[in-house]
This record gives C-alpha cells, sequence and structure tokens, in this order.
C-alpha cells in the first residue's frame, strides 16, 4: 500500500512539475532556426508566421538563418541545441530528404527532431529564364533532349526540393542537366533572373514576383493540380507522365524538449495557422496552410523520409 501511495504522489508531484513548466514557458525571445538563406520559401513562410505566433506566446519570435548544406548547419545546431522550448527548427522537406543524398550526417534524422506540427504545403512551379526558347513544358522537354548536358539549374543545396525536382526531370524525360547548388533558394533565384541559370523548379511563393515582373517565365507547376497563383500554368504531369512532386514547412524542437512544452506551442501555432487574416496572407504568397497535431506531424515526418528515398532513387540523384 505505501508502495502503491509513493508512486501516486510521485505521479502527482511530476504531473505539477510539467503543468508549471508549459503555464512558465516561454520565459524569454523563442528563436526559429532557419536552414536557408533570407528571401526562400522557409524563411518567408517562417516571418509570416512569427508576428501573430508572436503576440500568442508573449514573448518575442526571432528568426535566425543558418544556410548551408541544404540545411544541415541549422538542423546541426537545433540537434545540438539545449531542449529547454525556446529554439526550434523551422524546417522543410530537405529535412527528410537528406538521409537519402547527404553523406555523414551529424544526427539522426529519424530521432533527433521532435515534430511540433505541419504548417504548410508548398505548390511550385518549373520556371526558366526569358533567354530559353521554350512556351511551355512541351517544347521546354525538346530544348533539354536537343541540348543534353548544356542546359542547368539552380537549386537551394544537395537534397534540396529543387534539386530533387531536377534530377526527377531528367530522369523522367530521359535527359541530362547540370546541377547548381545554392545556399538557398534565394540566391538561385538571383542568378536565374540574371540568366546565369536556365531553369528553376521552385516554390511559387519564391518565384512569384519575378514571374509576376517577366523576369521569368512560368512553364508549368510540378504537382498534379494547378496552382490558384498561376492557373493557366498546367502539370508537368500532362506532357511528361508520373511526373510530381511537392515539399512543406513544419515545426521541429531538440530531442528531449518536454511534451507540455510541445503541446502548448503546437496549440499556439495551430491557433495562428487558422486565423482567417493569416489564412488569406499566407495563401497570396503561395503558401498553404496546414496545422496539424504533433502526433499527426511525427508520422507524416518518419512517412516523408521514406517517400523521399523513392524519389531519391527513382531520380537517379547520387548522395553528395
Amino acid at each position: 500500500m505505501k508502495t502503491w501511495l509513493g508512486l501516486a504522489l510521485a505521479c502527482a508531484a511530476l504531473a505539477g512539475v510539467s503543468q508549471a513548466v508549459a503555464q512558465s514557458w516561454p520565459a524569454r525571445p523563442v528563436t526559429f532556426v532557419v536552414g536557408f538563406a533570407p528571401g526562400g520559401s522557409t524563411d518567408i513562410a517562417a516571418r509570416s508566421i512569427a508576428e501573430q505566433l508572436a503576440r500568442r506566446l508573449g514573448q518575442p519570435v526571432v528568426i535566425e538563418n543558418r544556410p548551408g548544406v541544404s540545411g544541415v548547419v541549422a538542423h546541426t545546431y537545433i540537434a545540438n541545441a539545449k531542449p529547454d522550448g525556446h529554439a526550434f527548427l523551422f524546417g522543410s522537406g530537405s529535412l527528410a530528404s537528406g538521409p537519402s543524398l547527404l553523406k555523414g550526417l551529424p544526427y539522426d534524422t529519424a530521432a533527433a527532431f521532435m515534430p511540433v506540427s505541419q504548417l504548410t504545403t508548398l505548390p511550385t512551379i518549373l520556371a526558366v529564364h526569358p533567354s530559353v526558347p521554350a512556351q511551355n513544358v512541351r517544347e521546354f522537354v525538346q530544348y533539354v533532349k536537343a541540348n543534353p548536358g548544356k542546359v542547368n539549374y539552380g537549386s537551394a543545396g544537395p537534397g534540396s526540393l529543387q534539386h530533387i525536382a531536377g534530377a526527377l526531370f531528367e530522369k523522367t524525360i530521359g535527359a541530362s542537366m547540370v546541377h547548381i547548388p545554392y545556399k538557398g533558394g534565394a540566391p538561385a533565384n538571383a542568378d536565374l533572373v540574371a540568366g546565369r541559370v536556365h531553369v528553376v523548379f521552385g516554390p511559387v511563393v519564391e518565384l512569384m514576383p519575378f514571374v509576376k515582373s517577366g523576369a521569368v517565365r512560368v512553364l508549368g507547376v510540378t504537382t498534379r493540380q494547378r496552382a490558384a497563383a498561376f492557373p493557366a500554368a498546367a502539370p508537368v504531369s500532362d506532357v511528361v507522365p508520373g511526373y510530381e512532386i511537392s515539399t512543406w514547412h513544419g515545426l521541429f524542437a531538440p530531442k528531449g524538449t518536454s511534451p507540455e512544452i510541445i503541446e502548448a506551442l503546437n496549440r499556439a501555432v495551430v491557433s495562428v495557422l487558422n486565423d482567417p487574416a493569416t489564412k488569406a496572407k499566407l495563401v497570396a504568397l503561395g503558401l498553404n496552410p496546414v496545422g496539424t497535431s504533433s502526433q499527426e506531424f511525427s508520422k507524416f515526418f518518419q512517412d516523408e523520409i521514406r517517400r523521399w528515398k523513392d524519389l531519391v532513387e527513382i531520380a537517379g540523384a547520387k548522395p553528395e
């Protein structure tokens, strides 16, 4: 009886401590670490959500950019961060694709991070510099086949959405292009506008301003559904059967973070994503707000690691 009473008292004490932790959090500004340069889709999404989230948390939400190696610099930082609920990874699909494309990762992707919530999905487009003599996907396929190894495509780095999208396109049409990796989508897009790269397979949110200004030309979307921002752009799969690729953003905590803090942050961020004004802002940027439970996102993330492994194998991309 005494043993059971002791266990009950211990459990009650732990529950009280956990509740106190959640109630006192956050005790100072919260940092969202972004693995890509300012101006890329992940950075834009993080800044779009941070302001409203700060109001709900009662503390500033600071965006810290740590670009490099397709997000690995930021991933490593969070994997080694103190799990006190004040530093989180604002990540993307590159975290899930990393194990299949990058050698010697300094962390165990499946175990080093605690998923908080899936935040968005990103429609993506095939965009070319105006110097490319193709007005649609069919003409672009013909152009690449007529110029094997001469057409280059920019990406946010090895293992990024842009990289896999380009490699999968090469594999599917049976013609080669040259991959040029950057430290984020923004510098890749800048070189696309400048004409130093011919094509980028990138998120609508990053490329929309350049398409609207006429600096680049959109040929198609990489998903089966048309993008609301560019309804005239047909799916690439209409010309290249079986071609489809998309990505997402999500929030991750370092392993060992209190489950109560995870759930408190989840409730706050889902509330932000359900806010009509925030939803409208994200949609206008080309982002589709989601907002899942931590359990749903955990399952989704493990499934994504497997999905990207399959995509990498299909694309024939080699680890770098």
